[in-house]
């Protein structure tokens, strides 16, 4: 057990902090894009080495977006004075995001299938536009977003354990779980308004 833990020290403490970011997701703490930044970067590393080069990708995309969301969460001037500022997608919004995701996952499952070596293609396109479009709705903090994280954490638990990376599938399966606990502590922030 020492061994597979120092062998495999990197994706552990990575799916620690990744945990912690959850955590703080659900309880609504702008400090959550603190640990989205240091848990990505681990993740970039733990990706590229397992040969998953979309969430790779995503993972420095998450780098990114993490920095976007701590400007929108902690230091963007429309903040409501109670923070409460959740809320539900608009229509408006749902089908340029339905297209803009759709198109992606086109984008990037045919640049994984030609260009790598991936051995799971398609499952890390999935995951990855999924998740990608998840995290700009948290920043923006639509409650929906959570509908797409079951799903993605919950598909995301079979290829982590295809991949041999077992630590972050069990973070999955927490994940997934958390998720619909994430979906009804940010409805509750609707009602309360």
């Amino acid at each position: 057990m020492v061994e597979w833990i120092n062998n495999n020290w990197i994706e552990i403490t990575g799916a620690i902090l990744a945990f912690v970011y959850l955590v703080l997701e659900i309880k609504q703490k702008w400090t959550l894009w603190i640990a989205g930044i240091i848990s990505s970067g681990f993740y970039v590393y733990i990706f590229f080495d397992a040969k998953l080069y979309a969430e790779t990708g995503m993972n420095i995309y998450y780098v990114i977006m993490s920095v976007y969301g701590l400007y929108c969460w902690k230091f963007s001037r429309k903040k409501e004075e109670s923070g409460a500022d959740f809320h539900h997608i608009k229509m408006k919004t749902v089908i340029p995001l339905t297209i803009f995701t759709v198109v992606c996952l086109g984008i990037l499952s045919f640049i994984l299938f030609r260009f790598t070596d991936s051995p799971a293609a398609f499952p890390d396109a999935l995951i990855a536009t999924f998740s990608i479009t998840a995290t700009w709705m948290v920043a923006k903090k639509i409650i929906e977003c959570w509908y797409l994280w079951i799903f993605v954490n919950s598909f995301a638990v079979g290829l982590y354990f295809y991949q041999g990376l077992y630590s972050t599938a069990v973070l999955f399966i927490f994940y997934a779980v958390l998720s619909v606990v994430g979906l009804k502590e940010w409805r509750k922030s609707t009602i309360k308004k």
